[in-house]
């Protein structure tokens, strides 16, 4: 059991982190206050980013949109020519193999005007691929990026037992993904200690939108299992859309502040079962041909008018498919299963032993709650939600709204 970590602090296994007063050669980092009208203005630069996947597509879709450059990595040769017709030039880059990139693509990098990374760290080494394979590259055109953006995650907080964390809370994950992302954060703030990297932080609850939320979920059905049991017990769960993901880059790109960390949920931490009875009730309304509306205040789930249908007990069964980022069922069900010990030296070998570590881990950290405030990002980055519920969010979604991706 790994100790909890103080926000802002660094875990003494990993060395103490020092701040580095940067050079004049630098350019140092003097900022405008927010507000001033030199960190309102936003010009289309030149984006890089890190993996896109879900959210890494979703953010180079946005601002693509307004105007901007767009390049990054990609896990799957085939979805490099894809893209290219879409006018983001993909490079092959497999966190897995800690491949360095190398031509173009490290031109690409160089050039860039802001990065982002939605890259998650190597849970098995505490390692970001990432910075193992570039950090000196980074590090080296420190003061010719104006941004850099790292996509994190909620479970950083671990276990707070249902109250509120902000970015000041201490940092509780011991395990995990949690903790390996606690790690990776560090890795990313220690360049901007070291040598200036204007790095920023952003910690992300469950992750859903346009083909991966609550209602793919519902439609794709299935029975009860174990994640589906631990699911049950959550009375809260962080989310956000994918698109106010987005316009909380871009807020943080025009009133940039190096070294911060924001967290980005919707106003509503509802349990998992209330959102999938919504959900449901949208896709019933959606087939009968009625209004696709948020609920008003009432008596249902979480206090919000959602009748009881017959599609709700799809939505309990369903509640197994996962439509966030943080879902860690496969991890849970290798925690729940019986192992073959084998039946000559009746020893794990250490592979099993190393995976049954890792599932006790996530089970721990599955079962953690928590709260999260996401009062900075409205205070200090002006943000208005587009969908400050999920109640909204599916709505949209239900209705056909693709944002961020067209």
């Amino acid at each position: 059991m790994r100790a909890c970590v103080a926000a802002g602090s660094l875990p003494a296994a990993a060395g103490p982190r020092r701040r580095v007063t940067v050079a004049a050669g630098w350019g140092g980092f003097h900022l405008p206050r927010v507000g001033a009208a030199a960190a309102s203005k936003l010009t289309p630069g030149k984006l890089f980013v890190f993996g896109l996947g879900y959210t890494g597509l979703g953010a180079a879709s946005f601002f693509q949109q307004r105007g901007w450059e767009v390049a990054g990595t990609v896990r799957s040769e085939d979805k490099v020519d894809r893209l290219a017709q879409r006018g983001i030039s993909a490079f092959h880059f497999d966190p897995t193999d800690f491949d360095n990139l190398g031509g173009k693509a490290l031109d690409c990098l160089r050039h860039a005007t802001h990065v982002l990374s939605t890259v998650p760290p190597d849970a098995d080494n505490d390692i970001d691929p990432v910075i193992m394979a570039h950090a000196q590259q980074l590090s080296e055109h420190a003061d010719l990026f104006k941004w850099v953006g790292y996509i994190s995650s909620t479970s950083v907080y671990g276990d707070w037992e249902g109250e509120w964390v902000d970015e000041t809370s201490e940092l509780r994950a011991a395990g995990g993904k949690g903790w390996s992302r606690v790690m990776a954060e560090h890795e990313w703030l220690a360049l901007h200690d070291n040598f200036g990297l204007p790095v920023h932080v952003f910690r992300c609850g469950g992750i859903y939108g346009p083909r991966r939320s609550a209602l793919d979920s519902v439609q794709r059905g299935g029975g009860g299992s174990a994640n589906a049991a631990r699911r049950a017990q959550q009375r809260y769960t962080a989310r956000c859309h994918v698109y106010d993901i987005c316009q909380t880059l871009e807020a943080s790109m025009r009133h940039p502040r190096p070294g911060a960390a924001y967290n980005i949920a919707d106003d509503d931490p509802a349990d998992r079962a209330t959102v999938m009875a919504f959900a449901a009730e949208l896709l019933e309304r959606r087939a009968a041909g009625l209004p696709l509306q948020p609920a008003v205040p009432g008596d249902g789930p979480g206090g919000w008018a959602v009748p009881v249908s017959s599609m709700s007990a799809a939505a309990s069964g369903a509640s197994s498919s996962s439509y966030d980022s943080g879902d860690e069922g496969g991890l849970l069900s290798a925690a729940l299963r019986p192992r073959d010990r084998g039946a000559s030296s009746g020893r794990m070998r250490r592979s099993d032993a190393r995976q049954a570590a890792a599932a006790a881990a996530a089970v721990r950290e599955a079962l953690a709650e928590k709260r999260v405030s996401n009062a900075l990002i409205k205070k200090e980055l002006g943000v208005q939600l587009q969908f400050p519920t999920y109640r909204e969010g599916l709505s949209a979604i239900a209705a056909g709204d693709m944002r961020p991706f067209s």
